[in-house]
């Protein structure tokens, strides 16, 4: 072939590259902050405790720099310290709390394309790889608001690209500095602690097999994972045994909770281990398979994580990757990829109630092996121009239909449903404005999140009460005074002699 020939073919392959790159960036950056305009029940605790760290040194309850939230039963921490990173920088708002998923979800578009050009030695796979994440559902969705397990696939997807790059150029210190990144990853999610270490034994095994390392390496890789997971791993520990002792390292907190339920959600600790098994694979084929957990903010009941249709390609990719292993003299790529995603399958198993989020080590690795399939068949097929133009053609039409859904009725769905505010953080931004000096609230059937979405409102011009009774907040409605303004449920607006000026979501205005 030609040496401008070749170049030819070059600068076509970066112009689709940065042509892919823009469409994923764009799409995400589209409305921010504010393509969901309520705010999630996890969101807001991981933001207040963020705010807390910031003016206090502690979370909410006065613990100094821990190393895992309680929040609503568990929460990790690498968002809340990007939080308050970027609070500090930029203030208390919105944006400043959404920034750091955004940022990490495009940084991981160019980290992804990094990995899947290496592991493939091809850069046709790697672009359709680019192109299938650059219009993700998954990863659109989870890239616009701050979930804290949405870090862990993330510092996985980098921890794999480091290592991979380590064992391709034979340069030990990417391979050490991977395991930094493993490490980190076990404070992305609690689900970490299972598939992280499975996954390193696996690999490193099958690197000493191969003769890729050597176990004075593998015995450097495990002392770095261990200094630097250690913390963590250790308050796993000390819950999951009940040793009621929380650890003080400095100013850092290995914390012990009573009652952590994300320790105890394995099928290990359930009371019928087999039956819950049983529910676990049923639970996992189905997120995999159907790619909804049956909540709207996770994915789409319509759209599902990845398109449906591109587990078709994952099926033949994952064929073409087991022929690959029995065929090819290059087999680590393969078995790395295999690794993958049959520990996240496996971890779908041990956990309990696997879902979008408790599956999230998968999504990467499925797109990667649905390019992987999407090329073979290319490879196959007769007349490839139309074959490829049909694959573009199917996905650009489903992504168009996907992005004007998302962006008129799945955003209102996610934003009404039980898991978000339902309006309440709408309502407080409404109240701002008036001249009204105290805010009550009905708080009688609420979880206790309403205070922290207050907290975060950050309005010192007006005083917040709680009415925690129905019979005072039926007394409220009737007496309200002029200075007064009244947030209620939207099940008591039949109440008689209201004066409801306005509904937001599942909220009611009451003035005089």
């Amino acid at each position: 072939m030609k040496v401008d020939v070749v170049m030819e073919m070059l600068k076509k392959k970066r112009v689709i590259f940065m042509i892919l790159i823009i469409i994923g960036i764009a799409v995400r950056i589209y409305n921010f902050p504010n393509a969901l305009k309520e705010i999630n029940t996890d969101e807001i605790m991981t933001i207040a405790n963020a705010k807390s760290i910031v003016d206090t040194g502690k979370e909410l309850s006065g613990i100094s720099f821990p190393v895992y939230l309680q929040g609503w039963g568990g929460q990790s921490v690498i968002l809340l310290y990007l939080m308050v990173l970027s609070i500090k920088i930029f203030g208390l708002s919105l944006f400043a709390i959404r920034l750091p998923m955004l940022l990490i979800s495009i940084i991981s578009l160019f980290v992804f394309y990094n990995l899947v050009k290496k592991i493939t030695k091809n850069t046709n796979i790697a672009l359709i790889a680019l192109g299938l994440l650059a219009i993700c559902p998954w990863h659109i969705l989870q890239s616009i608001w701050a979930l804290d397990c949405n870090m862990f696939p993330h510092f996985l997807l980098i921890a794999i690209d480091l290592l991979y790059t380590g064992i391709e150029t034979e340069k030990k210190w990417l391979i050490y500095t991977s395991m930094v990144f493993f490490a980190i990853s076990l404070y992305g999610y609690g689900v970490a602690i299972y598939f992280v270490p499975l996954f390193l034994a696996c690999v490193m095994l099958y690197l000493l097999k191969v003769k890729n390392l050597k176990i004075k390496d593998v015995l450097i890789c495990a002392i770095i994972f261990l200094i630097v997971g250690m913390p963590i791993i250790t308050m796993f520990a000390i819950n999951v045994l009940g040793i009621k002792q929380s650890i003080e390292i400095g100013k850092i907190t290995i914390p012990y909770y009573e009652g952590l339920s994300r320790t105890k959600d394995m099928v290990f600790f359930s009371p019928n281990p087999l039956e819950q098994l049983g529910n676990n694979v049923l639970s996992t084929f189905k997120v995999i398979f159907k790619q909804t957990d049956g909540a709207e903010w996770n994915a789409s009941e319509i759209f599902g994580a990845t398109y449906r249709i591109t587990m078709i390609f994952v099926i033949i990719g994952v064929i073409r990757n087991i022929k690959e292993i029995k065929n090819s003299k290059e087999k680590t790529s393969s078995v790395i990829l295999l690794f993958w995603v049959s520990i996240s399958f496996l971890t779908g198993l041990v956990v309990n109630e696997a879902n979008i989020n408790r599956l999230n080590s998968i999504w990467y690795v499925l797109l990667i092996l649905a390019a992987y399939g999407i090329y073979t068949l290319y490879e196959k097929v007769k007349y490839k121009k139309i074959y490829m133009a049909g694959i573009i053609a199917l996905y650009t039409v489903i992504f168009i239909i996907f992005a004007i859904y998302f962006h008129t009725r799945y955003v209102k769905i996610v934003d009404e449903s039980g898991c978000f505010s339902r309006g309440f953080y709408q309502a407080l931004n409404y109240i701002n404005a008036s001249d009204k000096t105290t805010v009550l609230y009905d708080n009688i059937k609420n979880d206790g999140c309403l205070e922290l979405y207050i907290k975060f409102n950050n309005d010192d011009t007006k005083v917040y009460k709680s009415i925690k009774e129905e019979a005072e907040l039926q007394d409220k409605i009737e007496n309200i005074s002029d200075d007064e303004v009244l947030i209620i449920d939207v099940e008591f607006k039949n109440y008689p002699n209201a004066r409801y000026e306005k509904q937001i979501g599942d909220f009611i205005i009451v003035t005089n």
